[in-house]
């Protein structure tokens, strides 16, 4: 039996072969940080020699964008590590795809690889927590960003900001205290055409001197930030800076050690903080398991929104929040 090669044939193979890779490869985890043991875990094998190991290394170029239009990496399936510390295969590709609803999909540059992943930034991958932000950022619509001025803070790859610009805001200002981020930023919003709405700028977290002027001088009509809480010990100089800006900040964060929101709501009350919690928009009902990773879905269960802004009783110390209305979803606190 002969098969076709007509046109549409050789086209239907094609995305026949292309759906199956990025099926495929949705389950993998940790191959493009530790070869040989993940591939190992696959195989069901203690060792595998070296020339397989090699083989699937020659793999990578096609491997890479099928990974990134994998749900592992567009939905946030995944952790960035696996029970034995490998490392999410999603924050190591050169390039990330995020969808949106009706419209072209955005396009991310990562700088983090195996050779630097442990000396890069975290600022130079995207994390699950931003893919939650865009995906709420989204969800509340066009009319709630259009015309806002919106600062972001410990922006990364710009992908928060880049969201926001798509959305209809004025103007974005994407701040980190990484100057090579920063320039990724910059890269990442030119690709996706707002590089006249997003701009960059150095800041670093805590209370401003008096008169030092900076990001935070501007009258902002909303912060935004995700993945800013994994470091315990840098939550008092954020909380500083969302009290210093007087503005509403959405905050996408996670939980990566046990009862760690808990922790983070309690103190957020302790600097002045109120806020309002709302659960991941990411689908609860697709789940996934890899190598080392039971079944799950870490960008909607391990993932939270905060709504957060200066409590009442710190407005009468002279913190002046702006008036701002919350959006629909989850309780005040």
């Amino acid at each position: 039996m002969r098969l076709s090669t007509s046109p549409p044939a050789v086209v239907a193979a094609a995305l026949a072969l292309t759906a199956a890779g990025i099926i495929g490869s949705s389950s993998i985890f940790g191959i493009l940080d530790n070869t040989g043991d993940e591939l190992g875990d696959y195989l069901g094998l203690d060792e595998v020699p070296q020339i397989a190991v090699s083989a699937v290394r020659l793999l990578q170029p096609a491997y890479e964008p099928l990974k990134a239009l994998s749900p592992s990496c567009t939905e946030a399936l995944y952790p960035e590590f696996n029970d034995v510390n490998d490392w999410n295969d999603c924050s190591l590709l050169p390039r990330r795809v995020f969808w949106r609803p009706g419209a072209p999909p955005l396009l991310i540059r990562q700088t983090m690889t195996k050779a630097n992943m442990w000396e890069s930034s975290t600022g130079s991958a995207v994390w699950g927590c931003g893919i939650v932000l865009s995906r709420y950022m989204e969800a509340l619509g066009a009319p709630f960003w259009e015309g806002k001025q919106v600062l972001e803070l410990g922006s990364g790859t710009g992908f928060g900001a880049i969201s926001a610009a798509k959305l209809g805001a004025a103007s974005v200002l994407a701040t980190d205290r990484d100057a090579k981020v920063l320039m990724l930023a910059a890269e990442n919003a030119r690709t996706n055409g707002v590089s006249g709405v997003v701009s960059t700028a150095s800041l670093s977290w805590g209370k401003p001197e008096p008169g030092s002027g900076g990001p935070l001088a501007t009258p902002y009509d909303v912060l935004i930030g995700s993945d800013l809480t994994y470091d315990r010990e840098a939550w008092p100089v954020l909380f500083e800076t969302i009290y210093a800006s007087r503005r509403p900040c959405l905050l996408s964060a996670a939980e990566r050690r046990p009862n760690e929101l808990a922790k983070l709501q309690a103190e957020m009350t302790k600097a002045g903080l109120s806020y309002r919690v709302v659960d991941s928009p990411m689908s609860s009902g697709v789940r996934a398991s890899a190598p080392g990773l039971s079944e799950s879905n870490y960008g909607a269960d391990k993932v939270k929104l905060f709504w957060v802004q200066v409590a009442a009783d710190g407005a009468a110390a002279g913190a002046q929040p702006t008036a701002f209305v919350f959006p629909p979803g989850g309780e005040p606190r």
